[in-house]
């Protein structure tokens, strides 16, 4: 299965391409859509829908993968930039007619490193670690940690299903 993961951000929307088999998750691509902070709103949220859209066309994903939204209570603008840039990510995978999945930054975390309260750092360096690479940014690293949090997710779920027949 061919996944998506995203790093949803308005400044760096971090990507990876990944096959994703059982728990086995092969790097396909990496990428940074980076608009322009000069650009209006509008603009830079039309550069990441390009962007994405030419990947999506290109791989043929079947799966997306994003981050559940959060930020702190003292920064309500954020979140409100942040959620339109996530809504053109969810509005991409719907036209494609791509399954959609997100988990809480914490939950990816915590299922690439055992700890859900670790920095964007550490996990860009077990990111490396696995792949044996270097990644470009942290964002396409924690994009890497949305696609191992999923193949770990499907992985439980056909465990469950084999449960729930006997």
């Amino acid at each position: 299965m061919i996944v998506l993961g995203v790093d949803v951000g308005l400044r760096v929307c971090g990507y990876v391409v990944c096959e994703v088999k059982n728990l086995e998750v092969s790097l396909i691509k990496e990428g940074q859509l980076k608009p322009s902070p000069k650009q209006l709103l509008p603009q830079r949220l039309n550069y990441i829908f390009e962007g994405l859209e030419k990947e999506i066309k290109e791989y043929s994903p079947q799966a997306a993968v994003v981050e559940k939204l959060y930020s702190h209570y003292r920064h309500p603008t954020t979140l409100g930039l942040l959620a339109q840039a996530r809504g053109v990510v969810v509005l991409l995978v719907q036209r494609f007619g791509i399954n959609f999945f997100e988990y809480s930054p914490t939950r990816a975390r915590k299922s690439f490193l055992g700890r859900g309260s670790a920095n964007s750092l550490r996990v860009k360096k077990m990111a490396e670690n696995i792949m044996a690479r270097k990644f470009k940014s942290v964002h396409t690293a924690d994009a890497f940690s949305l696609v191992i949090a999923f193949s770990h997710a499907q992985k439980f779920e056909r465990i469950r299903a084999r449960f729930k027949k006997n």
